[in-house]
């Protein structure tokens, strides 16, 4: 019997600060999901200082994203690698070309596509440390994202910093053609932290004065918005206090809501598998991280399996074939959108666009830039 078609799931690992253990985490997560008999692919995004290829014992001159970007090769998945882990497969960052930690904004367009087109059950993206825009944006574009940090105080406060840059990123992305919203956002942006006012309630407040029809659209923001914490190195049977205000942080001065995922443990001998983590694994010491990542993992999946709906991100479409549907849309009869507002469905194009694209086909009308090319 054929088995039923799984949904593809995309998972970003992101973290504020280096050396936390996120390329590690990727890494022990698609072994986790590959000998559960699941097709995973881990693509190095970390654009400029990626080093997920070591992790996994590839030292050797392979294709790159490089490239992709260079245009030496048609697709992603021209490049994917075999690793260790039976069906598991790899897209190495490793060669560095000029401009490439910084790429265009059509670029990462690009990229984002051709990494939902891998043939694969999981994706799991490893991101680069910070808050530069590409990072922000490419942990914007799947369908959760992970944040790992360390029980310190630096990590801790740049996983915050990271977490409010993603959520401002995404809050400027769909609203960036508003009139009114844009020029809030874009203000609260630029004050110091001692002068913010910002939470997701506060800037609900402001909507409902200054645009109420967007009042949906920025719930439906705040529900989909929610990474997931995984905290690394944390001592054995504790409760970090720092982990705790990271939460109560976000809470209070955001608005938002992240889900604490689990931990891993501190395991020191871990450093002498770092050009092997897949057999890390299958050692005794590192059958606690392997039992931790199982327990994460299971979280992560449950969250994704309880929403009824995928959600869409930009990358389904091009900005060209936005910009032209944003049109089409523009000169239709109000009636169209009878029981919803034209406003809204607009700024969804920069959301999730195939929800809109399907909305206006079930209307009966159709655009050549209603399918992907």
């Amino acid at each position: 019997m054929k088995p039923e078609q799984k949904t593809k799931t995309i998972f970003s690992v992101a973290g504020g600060k280096g050396g936390v253990g996120k390329s590690i985490f990727s890494v022990a997560l698609g072994v986790k999901l590959a000998r559960d008999g699941n097709s995973v692919a881990l693509v190095d995004l970390d654009l400029g200082a990626a080093n997920l290829h070591t992790c996994l014992g590839i030292i050797k001159k392979t294709p790159t994203i490089a490239d992709f970007i260079l245009k030496k090769v048609p697709s992603l998945e021209d490049i994917l690698l075999e690793t260790s882990q039976e069906n598991m497969k790899a897209i190495s960052g490793a060669e560095f070309v000029a401009g490439m930690a910084n790429p265009a904004h059509w670029m990462k367009l690009k990229i984002m596509r051709h990494v939902k087109a891998l043939p694969v059950d999981y994706i799991i993206i490893d991101l680069g440390a910070g808050v530069h825009f590409n990072t922000l944006d490419f942990f914007g574009m799947s369908d959760r994202g992970i944040v790992v940090t360390a029980p310190e105080p630096g990590a801790v406060m740049n996983a915050y910093s990271f977490i409010k840059g993603a959520l401002f990123r995404r809050l400027q992305s769909v609203f960036k053609k508003h009139p009114e919203i844009a020029p809030v956002i874009d203000t609260e942006t630029k004050r110091t932290d001692g002068d913010k006012r910002f939470t997701l309630e506060w800037l609900t407040v402001r909507i409902k004065e200054l645009a109420p029809d967007m009042l949906p659209l920025i719930r439906e923001i705040e529900r989909d918005f929610c990474p997931a914490l995984v905290v690394n190195r944390m001592p054995e049977g504790q409760r970090h206090v720092l982990v705790r205000n990271l939460i109560s942080l976000c809470k209070e001065r955001l608005g938002l809501t992240v889900e604490h995922a689990g931990n891993l443990p501190d395991i020191p001998e871990i450093t002498g598998y770092l050009l092997k983590i897949p057999g890390f694994l299958n050692t005794r010491t590192g059958k606690p991280y392997l039992a931790s990542i199982e327990k994460i993992a299971d979280k992560l999946i449950t969250h994704s399996e309880s929403e009824t709906e995928k959600q869409k991100t930009g990358t389904d479409f091009s900005d060209e074939q936005i910009e032209k549907i944003i049109d089409f849309m523009e000169g239709l009869d109000n009636g169209v959108f009878k029981g919803s507002n034209k406003s809204t469905w607009k700024l969804r194009m920069y959301f999730k666009p195939s929800e809109v694209v399907d909305f206006l086909i079930n209307r009966g009308l159709t655009h050549e830039a209603f399918y992907k090319k």
